[in-house]
């Protein structure tokens, strides 16, 4: 449906029209009263932004590998506020690469914000201009109307660095590229693939056995598409596939196994059209409907191939760990929450952390497989381990194959933000972890190959928040020592916001 056609229909909503110009997902105010709240909250520092780029040589204790040697980029929201109000949502704001250039004295550090028009626009007016998918325009519903189509970039999710060049990626938007030297921002690009025919997401898969770069991307709307891009080793593209979806739901990641790809369509569904109208953001739209149950939509990696639907427990995902298939049968390990009350619910934590609150949490990540009997239509969902787990991470080398050794994050009984890390055997079950303590939470750990070795054997780099400092620091392990502590740690000189996802290039 074009926006001139919906006109129509919409003045014939005049009933909702009618209850002002008010918008339910405004910034909030930051004042004093919100920064002393703020301030008293061990982990501030993660909902506090970094409006300043940086580049210098960080401080180095311990000893670093001597065969470590490459860059580790980040990317994460680094700008929550402007003009004195502040975003609705952790999870949303102007993303801000940070690379960690390992060289032979040390370790080199840079942060630059990803210029896109959005934030080359709010910095230019010194105030926001456009909703997020957290927060609205100032303005009322008026500026927030058909907001599907008013929503930028803030290419703030996950960084890649594929064939010599870099991108960084938001929800359902066109990525940015970028200098992997410098960080400069090149630009917005469609990845080849003709403008308005595709749509991209920021977690794509890299299946090693091939060198495809394996993307999906929801088109919301009154008739959602999910759009699969794939591209050659060489990044020509190989295809493009759009699938009208079966349900209007918002999904983050998904599976890609040897031969399949699966899309876990939850019940996070969006309630569509407050917001399509403006009147709240699609964040504040999203409800949990538990009773519906999980759809897997099961697309073959051959596009001549018929998708299908399968049946699932209730079950909440983030991201996904890794998938592969016998051809019989798929296998796909994830974290998963019988209930997203962090993300979804009257106070979930993540709105909560941003108005100086603690929130609501109660239901843990766990880390789960899905067993799918290619033959008979049929899923099992199992329990692999008990924790409060997030950012799985794995050795790369093995995606879309049989593995053997997961990482992930783990927060304490009772916390939400994350203080160990933890090694997984996904044959044996066993389990160990390194414990940051109290006053530190850690990030996602991002797996290191070390040169020669085996796969799996290597090192976590683990971006941390040191509340004691009010100061960030990079973590070194060894990947399958963890109880022996860091190796070396790589301190700087200030906090990092909240941060997502890691790439690693080696040299």
């Amino acid at each position: 449906m074009k926006r001139r056609e919906f006109l129509g229909m919409a003045a014939g909503m005049g009933g909702m029209l009618l209850t002002g110009g008010c918008a339910a997902s405004s910034p909030f105010k930051s004042d004093a009263t919100l920064t002393a709240r703020l301030g008293r909250l061990p982990y501030h520092g993660l909902g506090e932004s970094l409006p300043d780029e940086r580049d210098y040589e960080a401080r180095v204790e311990g000893r670093l590998p001597q065969e470590l040697r490459g860059s580790l980029y980040r990317n994460g929201p680094g700008l929550f506020e402007r003009g004195g109000f502040r975003k609705r949502s952790l999870l949303d704001g102007d993303g801000m690469i940070q690379h960690f250039r390992f060289h032979e004295k040390g370790v080199h550090y840079r942060t630059r914000f990803v210029k896109t028009e959005k934030y080359r626009n709010e910095s230019a007016a010194r105030r926001f201009i456009y909703p997020t998918w957290s927060t609205q325009a100032p303005g009322g519903w008026p500026a927030n109307f058909w907001v599907t189509n008013a929503i930028k970039s803030q290419a703030g999710i996950t960084v890649y660095l594929v064939n010599g060049r870099m991108y960084a990626f938001d929800e359902s938007c066109y990525p940015y590229e970028l200098d992997p030297e410098t960080l400069d921002t090149i630009g917005e690009t469609s990845l080849g693939i003709p403008r308005g025919e595709t749509i991209y997401s920021a977690h794509s898969k890299i299946d090693p056995a091939n060198g495809e770069w394996l993307h999906f991307g929801v088109a919301y709307g009154p008739e959602p598409v999910l759009h699969v891009s794939v591209f050659k080793a060489d990044g020509r593209t190989s295809y493009h596939r759009p699938i009208p979806l079966p349900r209007f739901v918002y999904i983050h990641d998904w599976f890609v196994s040897t031969n399949y790809l699966i899309a876990n369509l939850h019940p996070m569904e969006i309630d569509f059209w407050p917001a399509l109208l403006g009147f709240r953001s699609i964040f504040d739209s999203l409800r949990w409907r538990p009773e519906k149950g999980n759809l897997l939509l099961v697309i073959p990696r051959d596009p001549a191939e018929p998708v299908f639907t399968l049946e699932a427990p209730a079950c909440f995902m983030w991201h996904s760990l890794n998938a592969w298939d016998d051809q019989k049968e798929i296998f796909a390990d994830f974290v998963g929450y019988a209930d997203p009350d962090h993300f979804v619910g009257k106070n979930p934590f993540i709105t909560a952390v941003m108005e100086g609150r603690r929130g609501e949490y109660t239901c843990p990540g766990l880390l789960r497989r899905y067993r799918i009997d290619l033959e008979k239509r049929r899923v099992r969902m199992e329990l692999l381990a008990e924790g409060d787990f997030e950012w799985p991470r794995m050795d790369e080398r093995l995606r879309c194959r049989p593995y053997r050794q997961a990482w992930l994050a783990e927060a304490r009984p009772g916390e939400f933000f994350w203080q160990r890390v933890v090694r997984f055997d996904v044959t044996t079950g066993a389990m160990e972890h390194h414990d940051f303590g109290p006053h530190v939470y850690c990030s996602e750990p991002v797996f290191v190959p070390r040169p020669g070795a085996g796969h799996e054997e290597g090192w976590l780099l683990s971006e941390c928040y040191d509340s004691g400092t009010g100061r960030s620091l990079l973590a070194v392990l060894d990947s399958m020592r963890l109880n022996q502590g860091p190796l070396a740690l790589v301190h700087l000189d200030h906090h990092v916001p909240f941060s997502y996802h890691g790439w690693w290039h080696a040299e």
